[in-house]
């Protein structure tokens, strides 16, 4: 299938925009990709910060598009954003409050009113987005028919110490592993700080975690994200590696969240989380989810899946997500 073939089947009804709209002064990316325009429409809030995957949506998000319209956005200084406002980045990794993005997706809702006729539209925050989604369904239910969120960010500091309790059950005691990951207890900072300390910590906690818990975790195949027809090789360079000096506001917001705050919501809210999920596991979010006040609430574990559960385990994925969606377009 040839590059022009996959940026712009012969869809008659379908849709496939790629614009940099002016999103709060800055020109961020959103690409809009549905194989009918009747179908329910989802906007997609990744993770990180700097996690675009506009870039590799025919990977991760296959066969959503036959079924949904689905809106990618790449948030502040991540992805093709990135590389559109290069000369600005500096500039921009001043910003990345919650109220940054949170004011960015009313923006992004109001720009697709524009190129796509809707009512209310569907949240799907994944990981660092799960927590954009949040805030934007509680500042803005009025713009929200229902939040349905993936890996959902409960508390950075509590998800890590989660997942390293959890292996000092399964490492040997006395070996290395076991060792550092008594480390990373101990040294984890009450109130984190992004910086070169607590990269070192997370080097080592994703390396043993990956290593116990990543039967399930697929990796996406190096030869299609090279190829991508959705990036450009500048944006191909960072989809691995976004750069981090950019990023540091976004992350100060991130690792300072916490679920618990307000724990109220007037839209129907759907939490999906792979069983093995080292970042965020839902061992904490099921602690507290009687806690959890919403017209409708709804909390699903896959099992054979790790963090990226929509590519971890899709048939799983794709049978809940479209339970969800079109029971929510019954009502």
């Amino acid at each position: 299938m040839s590059k022009k073939d996959i940026l712009y089947p012969n869809n008659k009804n379908g849709i496939y925009l790629y614009e940099y709209p002016m999103i709060n002064g800055v020109k961020q990316y959103i690409q809009v990709r549905g194989a009918d325009k009747s179908n329910p429409l989802i906007l997609f809030i990744h993770g990180g910060p700097g996690g675009a995957v506009s870039g590799v949506t025919h990977i991760l998000h296959e066969g959503w598009e036959d079924k949904y319209t689905v809106v990618n956005w790449d948030q502040r200084n991540a992805g093709n954003t990135y590389v559109a406002n290069k000369g600005k980045a500096e500039d921009i990794a001043k910003t990345g409050t919650m109220e940054d993005f949170v004011s960015d997706v009313d923006d992004i809702i109001k720009y697709l009113h524009t190129v796509y006729e809707f009512d209310k539209i569907i949240l799907m925050g994944f990981s660092w987005g799960s927590a954009i989604s949040l805030e934007y369904a509680k500042a803005h239910p009025e713009n929200v028919k229902c939040v349905a969120n993936v890996g959902q960010l409960f508390n950075y500091r509590e998800g890590i110490l989660c997942t390293c309790h959890k292996l000092l059950k399964i490492i040997p005691e006395g070996t290395k592993d076991y060792d550092r990951i008594k480390m990373i207890i101990k040294k984890f900072p009450e109130k984190p700080v992004w910086n070169k300390e607590l990269m070192y910590i997370m080097r080592y906690f994703n390396f043993i975690a990956y290593k116990n818990y990543g039967k399930y975790m697929r990796r996406t195949p190096l030869l299609k994200r090279l190829n991508s027809p959705f990036m450009n090789r500048e944006a191909r360079k960072i989809s691995n590696r976004p750069k981090a000096q950019y990023l540091e506001k976004s992350y100060e917001t991130m690792v300072n969240y916490d679920f618990r705050e307000t724990m109220s919501f007037q839209v129907p809210v759907y939490f999906i989380f792979g069983e093995d999920d080292i970042v965020c596991p839902s061992d904490i979010l099921s602690e507290c989810f009687d806690g959890v006040e919403a017209p409708v609430k709804e909390l699903h574990v896959i099992e054979k899946a790790g963090h990226c559960c929509f590519y971890d385990n899709p048939e799983s994925f794709n049978k809940i997500l479209n339970s969800i969606i079109y029971g929510e377009y019954k009502n």
